[in-house]
């Protein structure tokens, strides 16, 4: 059967909608990124469905409305641990095998804990990292007294060093130059 990425889309989106504010936009922006990132590769299909689905773990563990950074990191392992059944029961219900149901958890727990050891993984991965350099997603996500120290802590120091993908590499420093001149600009 042929993968009907819009018909999945719409399928995952009021799940999303349910996660943490701005969830279903940067899943969006992930899967963006995978496609660049993993152009011509043939689990291409899999990776996008992670692309999706790789924080789904956050249905209903936060208000659906912007939090401070700190409220992220305290509810990670919460995330975490509904990832694996959520992912398992919307790709069940699009009938896909368990094998495939296995690899989009796999990629997921490596987006969760931002670490990867396969190509695949290192795809989503980066993926997910560079759907986080935008403004939208500080707008979309976070109480704005905390965007700047988000950026300089955790945007302009640990994301460039996790990036393991060229293309990513290469594409990450103007996204961190343009966001950083949006962020500026905003505060002066």
């Amino acid at each position: 059967m042929e993968f009907n990425e819009e018909e999945f889309k719409e399928y995952v989106k009021p799940h999303l909608l349910k996660c943490r504010a701005g969830d279903w936009e940067h899943c969006q922006r992930v899967v963006h990124w995978v496609k660049e990132l993993g152009a011509g590769r043939d689990d291409l299909e899999l990776l996008i469905v992670a692309g999706y689905l790789h924080d789904v773990g956050w249905w209903d563990i936060l208000p659906n409305q912007k939090i401070f950074f700190q409220e992220l990191l305290a509810s990670e392992k919460e995330a975490a641990k509904n990832t694996k059944p959520f992912i398992t029961e919307i790709m069940g219900a699009h009938g896909y095998s368990q094998d495939a149901i296995d690899k989009v958890v796999r990629l997921a727990v490596a987006a969760d804990n931002h670490e990867s050891k396969l190509e695949d993984e290192e795809i989503l991965v980066d993926a997910d990292s560079l759907g986080k350099l935008d403004i939208d997603h500080l707008k979309q996500k976070y109480k704005e007294t905390d965007w700047l120290t988000i950026f300089e802590g955790y945007y302009m120091n640990e994301i460039p060093k996790r990036l393991k993908t060229e293309k990513a590499k290469r594409s990450c420093p103007a996204l961190i130059e343009k966001l950083m001149k949006e962020l500026y600009q905003k505060k002066t």
